[in-house]
């Protein structure tokens, strides 16, 4: 089954924790805003979207949000939750490449989403991520911090988790001049690439 079938399947539970999730990057946001290159009003790509709770985030900062998902059922949710209609939401897979130029966004966004995908694939990610970003990409993900539950969910996934948490920086590092981790939580970290 495709990554995006199983996304499609899980779509309505993640929505209903669009709430919280709205909530829980809007905190980090606000702990991280100096970190960000991009002034109000610069161009945001989020990719791998989800339900749209960080882009609906990004928005409220006065930014102006693409986000993109593979899933449709994923973009179909996204558009439903964000009541303000202030984001382009465009059902497109980064793997196959994005229907931008070069540099189109200040700053390119990803959240939780690097994790999931097998290591050809995510070093395909991140080269479409960079090509795209300007000024910035950031990877809102995982750090080496482990939590049970998280371990299990997403040993369920069949994504490639724990070889990402403990590889991510140096992944990164192999395609970006300057990458930085920075540890927000107890398992949550950014990681800041200059393309």
């Amino acid at each position: 089954m495709p990554q995006h079938s199983l996304f499609d399947t899980i779509a309505p539970v993640y929505s209903l924790f669009f709430s919280y999730q709205e909530k829980a990057f809007g905190t980090i946001l606000e702990r991280a805003r100096q970190h960000l290159l991009a002034p109000e009003g610069s161009r945001v790509l989020d990719i791998g979207c989800g339900t749209g709770a960080l882009a609906s985030c990004l928005s409220k900062m006065g930014y102006r949000v693409t986000a993109v998902d593979a899933s449709a059922k994923m973009i179909e949710h996204a558009r439903k939750n964000n009541r303000a209609n202030n984001v382009d939401f465009l059902v497109a897979d980064a793997l196959n490449g994005l229907p931008y130029k070069d540099k189109s966004f200040d700053l390119v966004m990803s959240s939780y989403v690097a994790h999931g995908l097998k290591r050809e694939p995510r070093h395909t990610f991140f080269a479409e991520a960079g090509r795209l970003a300007g000024k910035q990409m950031i990877l809102h993900d995982y750090n080496r911090r482990r939590k049970l539950f998280s371990d299990i969910v997403e040993w369920a996934e069949g994504g490639d988790y724990f070889y990402f948490i403990q590889h991510a920086e140096e992944e990164l590092k192999a395609l970006f001049p300057k990458v930085e981790v920075i540890s927000f939580a107890a398992q949550i970290a950014w990681y800041i690439c200059t393309p």
